[in-house]
């Protein structure tokens, strides 16, 4: 954090690598954060942020010098890398970890958000099971080893891949609300882009985060982060800042799902190869999209009976510690998305069995959402100020100087979000990109 008469910088690194082509939301990161200003007691503060990748990480660019805050986005970057980084014999993996551990080890601040967390974590699956399948594993053999808190996830699995979805699909666990939802549909006709679920999380008020916050729980997005588990003995301090509500929202009528199944082998998989690559060709896509587009095209797919049940009734969705160090780095562990818009009201269908059923076209829909606001500025920005807060934390600003809980007002730099990651503009390929 730089000093400059009474001006602050805290300069963030976005991890921005996607190793399976597969997108993700840090590009909202940069609107969020980047040139946001706040004064307190005389001081301004100011974020920055840059982008970062493996190869910058690897070669020791990650550093205290440079940065007081790596954030980790979800999607495609935080579980992207989960997959990737469980590959432990390779060395470059090892070392990449290394120079992460070294920055927290030398006070540097962590913000995992979703798969940002699960990427920093263990993997608990619960006393009577170990990980055990592809997905559990890697997640389990991704943790970078600066947190004593582990995620949970009683199952989980991909969907398509899992040897044994033809007896037991719903073993898919929360992916099965990451990768299958069509555009949802607000009471006035409005198609957006509706994946996972909004959830009202219960919050503490102990901590800096939210001990102004004049409510007793908050509503942030979810779509497939994980359960958290602290332990009842720790080498350092932890903080639960928020949990899961009491009734499991996977359980309830209006936001369970059920599982569905492909059943369109190996010459599904071929024809969509072939269809993701004219996709690809026409509308000048990068070729590393191919294999990920050929994911969300094969078909067909099946429904079945099989409700999809998580179990994250009461679980942290949110902690922060201190890394037990002289140096106190901190870490900030999110399973929401506070960045991504929310909703109010409707609730969750099952779409037609048609012979066309596949993961770019979706197997749930929202339906009867509440009219949006105008812009949609007040479901896009609803919790744009947990983002600054817990990014502001983990730069050990001061917890009186935190950020303010402030409305936010529609911006040029957030009208694209709002036309490319909210409104569904009636295409394959902008539904595939907001998958």
């Amino acid at each position: 954090m730089k000093l400059k008469g009474k001006t602050k910088k805290i300069n963030i690194a976005v991890l921005s690598e996607e190793p399976l082509g597969w997108g993700s939301g840090k590009h909202y990161f940069p609107v969020i954060l980047n040139g946001y200003t706040w004064n307190t007691n005389g001081i301004s503060y100011i974020f920055s942020t840059t982008y970062i990748y493996d190869k910058d990480i690897i070669q020791g660019r990650l550093n205290v010098s440079k940065f007081q805050v790596l954030l980790v986005p979800g999607g495609g970057v935080g579980d992207g890398e989960a997959v990737m980084k469980g590959f432990i014999l390779c060395r470059k993996n090892r070392k990449w970890k290394k120079q992460i551990q070294k920055f927290i080890e030398d006070g540097g601040g962590y913000v995992g958000i979703c798969g940002g967390t699960a990427l920093a974590t263990s993997l608990d699956t619960g006393p009577n099971k170990k990980p055990t399948s592809f997905l559990e594993r890697q997640y389990n053999k991704s943790a970078i080893g600066i947190t004593c808190v582990k995620s949970y996830y009683e199952n989980l699995a991909v969907p398509m891949f899992y040897p044994f979805q033809w007896n037991h699909p719903e073993k898919i666990g929360a992916t099965g609300y990451i990768f299958s939802f069509a555009p949802g549909e607000t009471i006035d006709g409005k198609r957006i882009h509706t994946g996972g679920v909004p959830v009202d999380f219960k919050i503490y008020k102990d901590n800096p985060i939210f001990s102004d916050y004049p409510d007793e729980t908050i509503r942030m997005r979810w779509w497939g982060g994980p359960g958290l588990v602290v332990p009842e003995k720790t080498d350092r301090d932890v903080k639960i800042l928020a949990r899961y509500p009491k009734d499991d929202f996977s359980k309830n009528h209006l936001t369970q799902i059920y599982a569905w199944r492909y059943t369109g082998g190996v010459s599904g998989l071929i024809k969509a190869f072939l269809n993701a690559s004219s996709i690809v060709k026409k509308e000048k896509e990068n070729l590393k999209q191919i294999p990920i587009y050929t994911y969300y095209l094969a078909k067909p797919w099946e429904p079945t009976s099989k409700r999809i049940e998580l179990n994250f009734s009461n679980k942290p969705c949110m902690t922060a510690e201190v890394y037990p160090n002289k140096n106190q780095g901190r870490i900030l562990l999110c399973t929401a998305h506070p960045e991504y818009m929310i909703w109010w009201n409707g609730h969750i269908e099952e779409v037609k069995h048609t012979k066309n059923n596949c993961l770019a076209y979706g197997f749930h829909k929202w339906k009867n959402i509440s009219k949006l606001s105008k812009n949609v500025e007040k479901e896009l920005t609803h919790t744009w100020w947990v983002v600054r807060r817990i990014t502001a934390w983990a730069a050990k600003v001061p917890d009186e100087h935190l950020p303010p809980i402030s409305k936010e007002e529609i911006n040029k730099k957030t009208i694209p979000i709002i036309k490319q990651n909210i409104l569904w503009d009636g295409t394959l390929l902008n539904q595939m990109k907001n998958i």
